[in-house]
């Protein structure tokens, strides 16, 4: 049986954590074996999860504090799938990934416009750090096309010298 961890920071509201709910409950339904780990287990959406989907609360009061728990949990409970959503929820599973040396898959859910982040110092570093991240995922799944082309383009300008891009 295929296990499937899902990472995101709560399920506190909004679009990504309404569809990662409904991802779980749809992998669970077809008899998947899926865990849905969450830097803190706390949100509306938490009372929609299936009773066939573990939850898995890491107890973390920010995304990159949960990155220790979420090493921790890919090396003992070693996942054939590891799927992220959100930025910051992204590079922190990245950035676990990394740390567990986990051979789960990795894949990263994108939801934003890389071409509009801040063009200060913060969001150049938040873009080259986006980069190293996305570049260790095994896919990168863009929500819509315009999102997907957005990184593509960007990629292919920023880093036309190397023979890896993001997708």
């Amino acid at each position: 049986m295929k296990k499937v961890s899902i990472y995101i920071p709560s399920l506190r509201g909004g679009g990504a954590e309404r569809v990662m709910v409904t991802v779980a409950n749809e992998l669970a339904a077809r008899n998947w074996s899926v865990d849905l780990v969450l830097a803190f287990a706390t949100g509306p959406y938490l009372s929609e999860v299936s009773s066939k989907v573990g939850v898995v609360d890491l107890k973390s009061t920010r995304v990159l504090k949960s990155v220790p728990g979420l090493a921790a949990y890919l090396r003992s409970k070693r996942p054939d799938t590891l799927l992220a959503a959100m930025s910051n929820a992204n590079m922190a599973a990245s950035l676990a990934h990394r740390l567990a040396r986990s051979p789960a898959r990795l894949v990263l859910s994108e939801r934003s416009m890389p071409s509009q982040m801040r063009a200060d110092l913060v969001g150049k570093s938040m873009m080259a750090v986006k980069h190293l991240a996305y570049a260790r995922a095994h896919g990168v799944v863009a929500v819509f096309k315009s999102c997907a082309d957005d990184f593509l383009k960007l990629a292919m300008r920023r880093f036309a010298s190397q023979s890896g891009l993001l997708f």
